[in-house]
């Protein structure tokens, strides 16, 4: 993990994990990761009164440094750290996980399954990690009508959410309802919650036919850290591992699955889904979700993360301080966070490998659906189709689209298009070369 790249920084893992309301909780005091802060210095310039007092009210240290050049070589490229890293530390920092899922399985079901309690339980075989807003629901409720791919409840939400203190249910009530039940509360973070998630939606199908197979399909995996990084590795400048490596740890077999869009229109789609009203509306949202990343990269990336108090006051506190740049950063940056495609799927492809990870772009999903479905088949080794019958499967209406609302709204803006343009070339080009295809930089 020497090299692993600062790509996970402070203000998109923070971002991203406050908006969603995920609980820090320590797990183990046990420091397995020694790092030596390097003499390049990385903190950022405090030029106004509002960092001032930020960071006086969250007693962090100020300090005056520069930057790099621009906010993706420092998101993606400074190391500033040298970890001394203990092999494979995940088993001992999640016993219950590594305990309860085993890693011989049962050869006869081509979904990876084994008997727990002298019960048949099983985890996907293929996870749906996203991104929002590209056409997931789509793609998924297609998939599932492949004869040997199960029709599960699409997004239990547990590796990301669930698992670290979550339990909103904004989709699925009943069926998380259920589960709770069987597990007789509230608290749907232990492991058995998700292994009765799938034995009681998906195993069924499986008894049936062993060669069935079902996924998770919730996309909040794709774009979360480890929750608990800080507290597992004090001191650490990064988390030097994080979902994609914990599941990877539990699941090594798994086939991962993303579709993304292009960036730009990914954003005004979750404008547009979270309220936003029109291409105006979008203009603000748009300049003030750059200007708060680029300000709290500049500011906040190191000294915000070496705070010694929990991120769990962070809310309350950002509150009296309505003027500062962390509450938008919370509310604004969270959606153009997640068109960095680029930081998360690196993440992923690092755990997997490429082999194991399927990106699928959009446009090729609605232009050329017969091949972009027969690649998914046979990117998860399934049983192939005739033409005619993918075409009777992709030819059916497309699901949670927006047509409507974005005619209402008007076109993005010339001037909106072109700041988010901007913003996100970088991290474009990144993912072009991890891709290997020039089509992933969008003509921008």
């Amino acid at each position: 993990m020497s090299n692993h790249p600062r790509r996970l920084l402070f203000c998109l893992i923070v971002g991203s994990v406050l908006v969603s309301g995920l609980f820090f909780r320590v797990l183990q005091d046990t420091v397995l990761v020694r790092t030596q802060p390097s003499t390049k210095p990385v903190d950022g310039p405090l030029s106004d009164r509002e960092h001032e007092l930020l960071a006086k009210l969250l007693n962090i240290p100020v300090q005056s440094k520069p930057y790099g050049e621009n906010h993706s070589s420092f998101l993606t490229n400074q190391t500033n750290v040298t970890e001394d890293v203990i092999p494979n530390p995940l088993p001992q920092l999640y016993p219950e996980l590594h305990a309860k899922i085993p890693k011989t399985l049962l050869p006869q079901y081509k979904s990876p399954c084994w008997h727990y309690n002298g019960k048949l339980t099983c985890l996907p075989y293929f996870y749906l990690i996203g991104m929002p807003k590209c056409g997931t629901t789509d793609l998924w409720d297609k998939l599932v009508q492949h004869p040997q791919v199960a029709k599960v409840p699409k997004e239990p939400h547990w590796w990301a959410k669930r698992r670290n203190g979550w339990t909103k249910t904004p989709i699925h009530a009943e069926q998380v309802q259920r589960i709770r039940k069987m597990t007789k509360g509230t608290d749907d973070a232990s492991v058995d919650w998700y292994l009765n998630w799938f034995r009681t939606f998906a195993v069924p199908s499986v008894k049936k036919n062993k060669k069935i197979v079902f996924g998770d399909g919730s996309v909040s995996t794709s774009f979360h850290a480890l929750a608990q990084w800080r507290q597992l590795f004090p001191g650490s400048v990064d988390p030097p591992y994080n979902l994609p490596d914990l599941m990877n740890s539990v699941q090594p077999s798994a086939k991962i699955i993303a579709i993304i869009r292009d960036p730009v229109s990914r954003f005004y789609s979750a404008h547009l889904y979270n309220g936003g009203k029109n291409n105006m509306s979008c203009k603000k949202a748009a300049k003030e979700s750059v200007a708060c990343m680029e300000t709290c990269l500049q500011h906040h990336t190191d000294r915000l993360k070496e705070a010694k108090r929990p991120f769990s006051i962070f809310p309350l506190k950002v509150r009296l301080l309505r003027n500062t740049i962390l509450l938008p950063l919370f509310i604004s940056c969270n959606q153009l966070f997640r068109g960095m495609y680029f930081i998360y799927l690196n993440d992923w492809i690092k755990a997997f490998g490429s082999t194991q990870v399927h990106v699928i772009l959009l446009d090729d999903w609605i232009s050329k659906p017969v091949e972009a479905y027969r690649d998914v088949i046979e990117f998860l080794e399934l049983d192939p189709l005739s033409d005619s019958a993918i075409e009777s499967i992709t030819k059916t209406t497309v699901k949670n689209s927006q047509k409507k609302k974005k005619k209402k709204a008007g076109d993005l803006l010339p001037t909106s298009k072109k700041l988010l343009q901007d913003y996100y070339r970088p991290y474009n080009h990144q993912l072009a070369d991890l891709l290997n295809s020039s089509k992933y930089l969008w003509d921008y």
